[in-house]
């Protein structure tokens, strides 16, 4: 009785029910003089035409999902038969007594109405609780398979493991047989199992499942790769495009499958295929919920592929750091020697022979010693920085400002207004340090704390120093203060023009013939291995002005304000 389809069960019963009524309204008809009878007999004719009235509503799958239709059937009949043996027994009880039977076939047909009607509405309303009773256990079952699935999920971090969990985990619910996962690359031919459950490994390595036009590419399998929706087949024997794999599923009595696609945004890593022995299984709900699951599967690997290519790269940059060191190490000492041998000769040859030609010489060695340096700080600063401290900025700017040569320069720090400090100066030329406020002055800690590396913050600072001595001349004013986020490093120069903002960090640019245009770009290394941002602007002079924001708030200044 289970396997009775919606179609035949409502048919036959509908069938029945307008047999019932045809011989019910013939019995009508003859009593048709005697009222008080007619009257009666006016029901069963109405109680089989209910009766017929059911079974097209059956039919079409209105009461109950294809499976379940043998069970209505079922209480059908026996509604039936328990009135009329009901009535046999009593009929048999008044023929016993001597009462004559006018019409007892007429009777038992009326009772088997009345008790075919009453047991297709018990049948219904049994069915109608079986269904919720089995939903209710299917949807159990499907949130088990997709949390203990998204767990396995969650835990691995290897894409062999990963795969493999997820058929274990998937053969662990009721009622999935067997399951199979098959990778794809763009560009394969087929999908190679690389996972399975529940199956052996011959039949495993027996599966072929292509992507092209052939047989095996037309199947669930390849649908699902170039679709990438999920393929469900309730009944493999009836679907042709399951042939070539007709002889290895009967094999194993499997009777329904469903393929369900592997993916991650546009991309399509293979799919897992499920098997069952029943045909009740991949509803519209458990597809909707596998075909998350697929998707979730696909984020995990691509989630899995970016960790391995950002390991690749980690140990890329890692053998780069190898270089670079080796690199700065051949700078230092192999170039190094025989420039300071040449600068030593040439000075020798100054002083005992005068000639253009030597000074140029000269010129060219110091240019040489400049590039070598600013390389060596190429090559070392790019580096994270690991270990912080919390140092006082202006400090920091006052040992760096002691390293410019240019006595006519100007520093100033913008400090916060409203605030009482003393100025000093340098070696380097005179220090102004203003708050904004005219007349007042301005201490080192009007810059506060910055958690940096100290001895590269301090290289920044010479770069941008250096830089606005070459470009804004002896005589050029450089301004140091804090923002909310950060500090900005200004100067009064002829700044940088608005075409060139894009391209003032790149290696080897410089707008100065006599520039190295390795300065800017170890001062973008120095802020990005701190994890700050760098930009270039205008300043309120007209000039060039560096802010650097993701530094931090200056606590002191915070704490006046």
């Amino acid at each position: 009785m289970d396997r009775v389809s919606n179609e035949a069960g409502g048919g036959a019963l509908a069938l029945a029910g307008v047999a019932l009524t045809v011989f019910h309204l013939a019995e009508l008809y003859g009593l048709r003089a005697s009222p008080g009878q007619f009257t009666v007999q006016f029901l069963p004719p109405a109680l089989s035409l209910a009766l017929a009235a059911v079974g097209v509503e059956l039919a079409r799958g209105r009461l109950a999902t294809d499976g379940l239709a043998g069970r209505l059937l079922a209480w059908t009949a026996a509604g039936s038969v328990a009135l009329v043996a009901l009535g046999a027994w009593v009929f048999a009880g008044v023929v016993v007594r001597g009462f004559p039977l006018m019409d007892p076939l007429a009777a038992l047909l009326a009772l088997a109405t009345f008790g075919a009607l009453g047991g297709a509405l018990v049948g219904v309303y049994d069915v109608k609780r079986l269904e919720q009773a089995r939903f209710l256990e299917r949807l159990n079952r499907i949130n088990d398979t997709l949390r203990i699935a998204t767990q396995a999920l969650v835990d691995e971090t290897d894409r062999e493991r990963l795969e493999q969990t997820v058929c274990e985990r998937l053969t662990d619910s009721d009622p999935y047989d067997a399951v199979w996962l098959g990778r794809y690359d763009e560009g394969d031919a087929e999908v190679r199992p690389v996972a399975w459950s529940g199956f052996d490994d011959e039949y495993v390595e027996s599966i072929v499942v292509t992507v092209d036009d052939s047989p095996t590419g037309s199947g669930p399998g390849g649908r699902a790769i170039k679709t990438g929706e999920i393929q469900s087949v309730p009944d493999v024997f009836a679907d042709p495009t399951m042939e070539p794999w007709w002889d290895l599923l009967e094999s194993h009595g499997i009777t329904s499958l469903a393929v369900v696609p592997i993916r991650h945004d546009d991309t399509v890593y293979g799919f897992f295929s499920i098997y069952t022995e029943r045909d009740d299984v991949f509803d519209d709900r458990e597809q909707e919920v596998l075909s998350e699951l697929g998707e979730t599967i696909g984020h995990a690997i691509a989630s899995i592929e970016a960790r391995e290519r950002l390991a690749r790269r980690e140990r890329e940059l890692a053998r780069q750091n190898e270089r670079l060191e080796e690199f700065a190490g051949v700078v230092s000492h192999d170039l190094r020697n025989p420039l300071n041998v040449a600068a030593g000769r040439v000075e020798i040859a100054g002083n005992e022979h005068e000639s253009e030609h030597l000074a140029v010489a000269t010129d060219a060695l110091e240019r040489m010693e400049e590039l070598i340096t600013d390389l060596l700080s190429l090559a070392r600063q790019g580096a994270a920085v690991d270990e912080r401290e919390q140092a006082d900025l202006g400090a920091l700017v006052d040992q760096a400002w002691a390293t410019v040569d240019a006595p006519e320069a100007t520093l100033r720090i913008d400090g916060v207004p409203g605030s009482n400090a003393t100025g000093g100066s340098s070696e380097s030329g005179p220090q102004e340090r203003t708050d904004g406020v005219p007349g007042s002055n301005a201490t080192e800690d009007e810059l506060g704390a910055v958690e940096c590396d100290p001895s590269r913050v301090r290289q920044l600072l010479e770069n941008l120093f250096r830089n606005a001595v070459e470009h804004g001349g002896a005589d050029v004013t450089v301004t140091v203060g804090r923002t909310a986020d950060g500090f900005f490093v200004a100067d009064d120069g002829p700044g940088v023009p608005a075409d060139s903002r894009d391209e003032i960090f790149d290696v080897g640019f410089s707008t100065d013939d006599r520039g190295t245009g390795f300065g800017l770009n170890i001062v973008e290394q120095i802020a990005r291995a701190h994890g700050w941002d760098v930009s270039v602007g205008e300043s309120a002079d007209g000039g060039a002005r560096f802010e650097f924001t993701g530094v931090g708030p200056n606590p002191s200044v915070a704490d006046r304000v």
